[in-house]
Order: structure tokens, then C-alpha cells, then sequence
């Protein structure tokens, strides 16, 4: 048995590339899955040509996941395609280097005459002189998620989520399993190895095996806008920095990204400042953003190895590593997978597990890349009245997961995740918590959920959005009388 301790994509990952070698599995997560980094990301599947120039490792390890990913998983890919178009005088000048750089990776790219990028981006900057097309998509992130999971426990798998690991069995300096708390029950749970693919909190986790990770985290900001005003994704010709990447994602659109040094794993709260600063670097790329209403803002925690970085000017690198703690004088049979990015997943997982099961005495071959993963029986549309407007969502499916936080229901379902954030849809999710779990956990749950979506709401509360938030807060507090249960923790 192998214990992953993370249930994001890459433990995931690790946990479906040990079960297709034969190995049995027990996937330990804090949280939901995607709760962490995997579940706070702009959904670009790379073609690796946005690395070319600054990590050209991480570049090619993107335009070979790319392929992979979208044999595997083709439900959870859009293959809108995507543009890089130079806006400005740094992106006429940078287009020979990364051209360059593009051919050395063996990345196709692409270039279109203008009148087809305008007819393509209709809305883009008029002052864009060039644009190139490259394989990029989009990831649905958390369906993928489900996918791992559904296929993970079909074939034997456990997937423990709202469980946490507080301790390491031990014997002779060798793992033997590991202490899990679910709400305030210990149980141990024995394993013959154990992966930490817990993302920003890799460096917590390592401590339990007596071993010290250099984490370098950052945090990235994303806008995410209510309709979905571009149909491919979109890269701003230049180094990567700030604001320069728009992607499609389902009925919206999100820009991304910033990186800020970050001192905990847990995403920090957005501010009206940095919001403002990323939607007017936005405006860069497309001029009409200014009009365009921003539904809210998010943050994800970059979990990058310290000894990865690069030149201070420079972002990190986007590689990834396997880190054997037997071997760095830690606990014999304590492996952690640091680094990478949604896009190389996988191939972190395949190199997990050949270290893993080297480990065992086995030689069993890596199955993940040509194993076509089954479709996950969750987050069917059935018949029946309509709870949630926005996302079409039924109370029959939500009936179905009556036994998981409704903040869950946003991920699995993508409750509440509409336009109006759950405005009324939560108070009614709550009536049907009510007969399942009592008065008091249901308020406690339409709490928990009301504050997690204003918290993406506020930095972005302005013009209409504020006037909104206001109908909106009136709408709560007055006409559905929530008004004493969310003055808590507000």
C-alpha cells in the first residue's frame, strides 16, 4: 500500500499511475479535491510557448503532456487553440527570440494575417501588429479531477477527502504507515511508502519525515469575467509577467496572472488594489475589458523548489522534482513531488511513481499515458426542478451529494459558480441540507459557502458589481432573513 498525502492533480495523478502498475493506493486529502493549487488556476492546458525563451525543460515537458492529455482525458479539454500577439514595440522586438526558441523546443507556431486575428479576436487591440497560432487549450480542471478520482476508486483505490495526516508510523527509520484524523477520530492507516504531493505544503509534510524543503511560494491573482467575451485563448507576446494571458473557461473568461512572494500555502485574500492593477493590465490586450463586467477574483499558490530558481528578475522555473527522503538522511521510504504545473501533471506523477515502485522491488512499467481515462459517473444533468438558474443545476443531483459540503457542490456540480453567486440558489441548497442534516448544520454550511463567494465578489466590487453586491446583500439579508447568521466571521 502507498499513502499520497494531497489530493490535487498530482496526487491524483501519483495515486492512478501506481493503481494501473498494481499497486494499491490511499489518497489523504485536507480538504476537498482541487482544494489547493489544482482547484485556483486559469485553465491553460500549455503548449509549452509561453517557457520557450525563459524554461525551455518546462516548455517541451508542456508540448509533450499537451498530446498526452488530450488522448486521455479528451471530456475535460476544449481545444479552442490559442494566439500570441504582439501589442506594443517589446512585442514586435521579442518576436525573432522567441521564434528562435519555438523551433529549438520543436513547438509549432503559427502566424495568421491580421485580418484573421481581428475576425478571430474581434475585440483585441487594434494597435496588435502580429499574432501566432499555437496549440494551447483549455483544462477543465476540476473535471479532470473527478475523472482521476471516479477511475482511481473503480479500480481499488481510496480517496479520503476532509482527512488529515498528523503522524508517521515508523520502524527502524523505514515507513510503515501513517495517523489520520477524520473530524476527532485517529485511525492509523499502515503503507509500505508514503508521497507527499501536497503542493504549497510540501515543506509542512516533509517535516513529519524529519527532512527540511526550500519552498519558494508565489502567489498569483486572477480576474474572472461573467461571459465569455473571447473564444480562444490569448498570450501577450513578451517575457512572461503580469496580466498576459486570457483564457476561455466554460460561459466566462479568465485573465491571469501575477506573482507575488508569498510567506504561507494558503491563498491569500485578493485586495481592490491588486484587482484593479491586473484588470487594467488586461486592457493591454483588449481596450473593451474596461467595459466588461468582472465577476470576481481568486488567488492560487504557486508550490515552486527552491532550488529551481532562477535570475530574481526572472519568474521560476516551472520544472519539477522527486525527492527520495531516505536518501536526504529523512525517512526511508518518504518520497515528495515538488514544483511543476497542471499542464505536466501527469508526467510528475509517471516519475513519482518509477521511484516509488523502484523503491518496492518492482518493475512495473508507467500505464498512464496511453490509459484513456473512463468517463466519471458524477455531474450528470437529470430532469427535475431546477435549484440553481445560472448552472443549470437540479435538485436531484444535488440530492445526490447530500453528503458533502455544499461548498463541494461548486466544484463537482459547479453550484452556485453563475453569474449571480449564488444569490438565491445557496438559501435553497441550504432547505435541502436541512432535512439530511439539521438546522444547525445546514446554516453552518449556507455560511460557510456565502463567504467563500463574497470573498471573490468584494475586490472586484465596483460600478455595477458594486450596485449588485448591494441588491445582493439586501436580497440576503432582508428578503431571504439570512441577515443573523452572516454577520459571523464577516
Amino acid at each position: 500500500m502507498v499513502i499520497i498525502i494531497g489530493g490535487g492533480a498530482t496526487g491524483l495523478g501519483v495515486a492512478w499511475d501506481l493503481i494501473l502498475r498494481g499497486i494499491p493506493v490511499t489518497v489523504v486529502e485536507s480538504g476537498d479535491i482541487g482544494a489547493g493549487t489544482s482547484g485556483r488556476f486559469h485553465g491553460l492546458l500549455h503548449s509549452g510557448a509561453r517557457y520557450v525563451v525563459t524554461d525551455p525543460v518546462s516548455a517541451k515537458q508542456c508540448r509533450d503532456e499537451n498530446i498526452v492529455l488530450r488522448r486521455i482525458a479528451p471530456s475535460a479539454i476544449e481545444t479552442v487553440g490559442g494566439y500570441f500577439v504582439a501589442v506594443d514595440e517589446v512585442g514586435e522586438s521579442f518576436i525573432p527570440r522567441w521564434k528562435d526558441a519555438a523551433r529549438a523546443c520543436d513547438i509549432p507556431v503559427r502566424e495568421v494575417d491580421r485580418d484573421t486575428l481581428f475576425r478571430r479576436l474581434p475585440e483585441l487591440n487594434r494597435e496588435a501588429s502580429r499574432g501566432f497560432f499555437v496549440r494551447d487549450a483549455v483544462l477543465e480542471g476540476f473535471k479532470l479531477l473527478y475523472l482521476l478520482r471516479s477511475n482511481i476508486e473503480k479500480h481499488g483505490g481510496t480517496v479520503l477527502t476532509h482527512a488529515t495526516v498528523t503522524g508517521v508510523q515508523e520502524l527502524n527509520g523505514r515507513v510503515t504507515g501513517v495517523t489520520v484524523r477524520t473530524g476527532s477520530y485517529d485511525r492509523v492507516v499502515p503503507g509500505d511508502a508514503i508521497v507527499n504531493a501536497s503542493g504549497p505544503w510540501a515543506a509542512d509534510v516533509a517535516r513529519l519525515f524529519g527532512d527540511q524543503l526550500g519552498m519558494h511560494l508565489t502567489s498569483g491573482l486572477m480576474l474572472i469575467y461573467a461571459n465569455r467575451m473571447v473564444q480562444h485563448i490569448v498570450n501577450r507576446l513578451a517575457l512572461p509577467g503580469d496580466g498576459d494571458i486570457l483564457v476561455p473557461h466554460g460561459h466566462t473568461v479568465i485573465l491571469g496572472t501575477t506573482e507575488v512572494a508569498q510567506a504561507r500555502p494558503e491563498s491569500p485574500q485578493p485586495t481592490r488594489e491588486e484587482a484593479n492593477y491586473l484588470h487594467q493590465l488586461g486592457q493591454k490586450l483588449f481596450p473593451a475589458m474596461s467595459r466588461w463586467r468582472v465577476l470576481r477574483a481568486f488567488s492560487g499558490v504557486r508550490p515552486l523548489f527552491e532550488s529551481d530558481q532562477k535570475d530574481a528578475a526572472a519568474r521560476h522555473s516551472r520544472d519539477f522534482r522527486v525527492l527520495d527522503h531516505g536518501a536526504r538522511s529523512g525517512l526511508t521510504g518518504a518520497f515528495s513531488i515538488v514544483g511543476g504545473k497542471w499542464t505536466t501533471y501527469r508526467l510528475m506523477a509517471q516519475q513519482t511513481g518509477d521511484a516509488v515502485t523502484r523503491y518496492l522491488g518492482q518493475s512495473r512499467p508507467s500505464l498512464s499515458a496511453r490509459t484513456i481515462l473512463e468517463p466519471a459517473e458524477v455531474g450528470e444533468r437529470r430532469p427535475g426542478r431546477v435549484i440553481c438558474e445560472c448552472e443549470t443545476v437540479t435538485e436531484d443531483e444535488l440530492c445526490q451529494h447530500l453528503n458533502e459540503p455544499m461548498d463541494a457542490w461548486r466544484s463537482r456540480l459547479w453550484f452556485a459558480m453563475g453569474p449571480c453567486q449564488g444569490a438565491i440558489c445557496a438559501h435553497r441548497g441550504a432547505a435541502l441540507r436541512v432535512t439530511h442534516d439539521g438546522v444547525l448544520r445546514a446554516v453552518s454550511e449556507l455560511r460557510a459557502l456565502r463567504q467563500e463567494r463574497d470573498r471573490g465578489i468584494e475586490p472586484v466590487a465596483w460600478g455595477d458589481n458594486a450596485r449588485e453586491l448591494a441588491f445582493k446583500e439586501a436580497l440576503v439579508g432582508q428578503t431571504l432573513a439570512e441577515g443573523g447568521i452572516r454577520g459571523q466571521g464577516r
